[in-house]
């Protein structure tokens, strides 16, 4: 196990006061640790699966700032976010923050032209994402909603060979008590496993599509550096070639396939190393 460590504090000038915040992420391992490190600031965090259910809750109003992932099902968060925005009274000003894996130029334009008011990338760092909510909450107290749009980039998962980024993983071990650490890594495990099976057998391309997009960013949280950098390429191949049979390379196999046959070992990787170093039993 991972020693027990204390949260990194909080710089001096950011002491957030508690506020209520909905955390709208369609996966339950980043919806577990962003609230996690929200309650550990003393912030009230509430919970949504996707934009639909986000929208419905900024409509039964008390929320100060929304956390919004961009890629979920039944309703993305771009589109919850203009829908939010021609809400009248305090719900269409509630601040909307994007988090996300993808953090290129034109993603912080499609935040900002949706209505968002900042991005922060996934994996999720805890004193950028706690500064920039509290940046928010004070803009927000001060004139209400701010057409200014920001973006506060953390790393994402790099281009080195290693299997783990020790840099995550270190960072949450600061972050999370050691059980909760394990807990949720455990828990980063069998989604894995389940999402793993899922991207082997499905065929559907725009499914595919948002697996990969998803495993990217659940891996990258959680330091697993080659599965993520490998379920980014599986999400860019499969946005290049959404029908099967235009995915062809020049060497005559489907890049999407080249790459969907890599996970499972990848993923396996990832496990074994995770046991190696002792964060699994």
């Amino acid at each position: 196990m991972p020693p027990r460590m204390p949260p990194s504090p909080l710089p001096t000038d950011v002491q957030p006061a508690p506020r209520r915040v909905l955390v709208v992420e369609d996966s339950p391992l980043n919806r577990m640790l962003v609230t996690a490190i929200l309650a550990q600031a003393g912030h009230r965090a509430d919970t949504a699966d996707n934009g639909l259910e986000a929208l419905m809750a900024a409509q039964a109003g008390g929320y100060d700032l929304i956390l919004m992932d961009l890629s979920m099902p039944e309703m993305d968060g771009l589109t919850a976010t203009r829908l939010l925005r021609d809400l009248p009274g305090a719900a269409g000003r509630i601040p909307v923050i994007a988090m996300t894996a993808d953090t290129d130029e034109a993603d912080r334009v499609r935040c900002r032209d949706a209505g968002m008011n900042d991005h922060v990338a996934k994996p999720v760092d805890r004193a950028q994402l706690l500064g920039t909510v509290e940046k928010w909450l004070r803009a927000s107290d001060a004139s209400g909603l701010s057409a200014g749009f920001h973006s506060s980039t953390s790393s994402t998962c790099g281009t080195a060979d290693e299997v783990l980024d020790r840099e995550v993983l270190d960072q949450l071990a600061q972050d999370l008590d050691a059980d909760l650490l394990a807990d949720v890594l455990r828990q980063f495990v069998d989604e894995t496993r389940e999402r793993v099976d899922r991207i082997v057998a499905e065929t559907d391309r725009a499914i595919l599509t948002r697996e990969a997009h998803t495993l990217k960013s659940t891996a990258g949280t959680f330091g697993a550096r080659s599965l993520c950098n490998a379920a980014r390429a599986l999400e860019m191949a499969c946005r290049a070639s959404p029908a099967a049979e235009s995915g062809a390379g020049e060497d005559g196999a489907d890049p999407v396939e080249r790459l969907r046959r890599d996970i499972p070992r990848l993923a396996g990787d990832a496990i074994t190393a995770y046991r190696a170093a002792g964060y699994l039993a």
